[in-house]
């Protein structure tokens, strides 16, 4: 009797709209898919390594938790070269949530890799062995938000620098077909060029500033200072917010990135959720994005299905 195929799954980066990975391995779930393999870059590896040891209905629950005061309790103003994210709190709070400290890869329930960037040379990091922790926050170390990591004499940022989908990786764990999710799709053209005065009502402003907003106030007034934004004529226009400026910059290199990479290691399934509205540290939006990626399997059900050979 022929063997099955071995299916792996390749998770890109994307920030807060990765909790829609969730709702992507939920559907394929329901539909009888279970990946083997998993690569992960960037918060593809953080979902993926809570698949892999079995704790993915734990990172739903913390993620549905998340709240815009609870995100804002991370940040800090000490703008410095270890970025902006209070990132050992929300490293314990996470892992304490999911349940994941000093975990090895040789403990992980199924066979999982994430990617890095070496800061120095600019090359791929696929990281497989030792500490399920450093990997993940060395996949995750996006640049201006969370520190490096040193790594066996490496520094090491952000996987999705040189491969926001990892595919080829997922391939070379040994899986027969792959499925993709790219979260970055649809981040070109997301943002509008909005004139001054077009924004909120004050009273609406003021309904969202309720718990700390004097530390968000200098948070954004800071970020504002420096991105004030004047049209062609002259005229002033709404200035962008400072995070999103940066987290779109490098999403939209990580997206022509993923198109090319993609047309020479072509997954047998892509799935695109459309998350456009989703921002860099909107994690209190996770609810939608989960069930935006379990949508994203249920429009080419029948595609997949085809695909795989089921």
């Amino acid at each position: 009797m022929k063997n099955k195929p071995t299916i792996g799954i390749a998770l890109g980066s994307g920030s807060a709209r990765g909790m829609s990975h969730i709702g992507v391995i939920k559907a394929l779930e329901e539909m009888g898919i279970y990946p083997k393999i998993i690569a992960g870059c960037s918060v593809g590896s953080l979902v993926g390594a809570s698949y892999a040891t079995s704790k993915l209905d734990k990172l739903e629950d913390w993620a549905l938790s998340m709240t815009e005061s609870k995100i804002r309790q991370f940040l800090s103003l000490n703008f410095n070269a270890s970025g902006f994210i209070n990132a050992q709190n929300l490293q314990k709070l996470f892992e304490h949530a999911i349940g994941i400290e000093s975990l090895a890869f040789k403990e992980l329930d199924k066979s999982f890799a994430a990617v890095a960037t070496d800061l120095s040379s600019g090359k791929e990091v696929w990281l497989q062995e030792g500490s399920v922790h450093d990997a993940l926050w060395s996949s995750m170390a996006f640049p201006g938000l969370f520190p490096s990591v040193m790594k066996d004499k490496k520094w090491l940022v952000d996987g999705g620098l040189v491969n926001p989908v990892p595919v080829s990786l997922c391939r070379a764990m040994g899986a027969d077909h792959v499925i993709a999710v790219n979260l970055n799709a649809d981040i070109i053209n997301s943002y509008e060029v909005i004139e001054e005065g077009d924004d909120e009502s004050p009273e609406e402003h003021n309904e969202t500033l309720d718990d700390d907003s004097n530390f968000w106030d200098k948070t954004k007034e800071g970020f504002q200072r420096a991105l004030n934004l004047v049209s062609s004529d002259g005229s002033t226009v709404k200035e962008p917010k400072g995070v999103d400026v940066i987290s779109n910059s490098i999403h939209i290199m990580s997206s022509h990135l993923t198109s090319s990479r993609l047309v020479g290691d072509p997954p047998d399934v892509l799935l695109q959720p459309r998350l456009k509205d989703v921002g860099l540290l909107q994690l209190y939006k996770a609810k939608d994005c989960i069930e935006e990626g379990y949508q994203s399997v249920m429009r080419m059900k029948e595609e997949i299905a085809f695909r795989l050979g089921l």
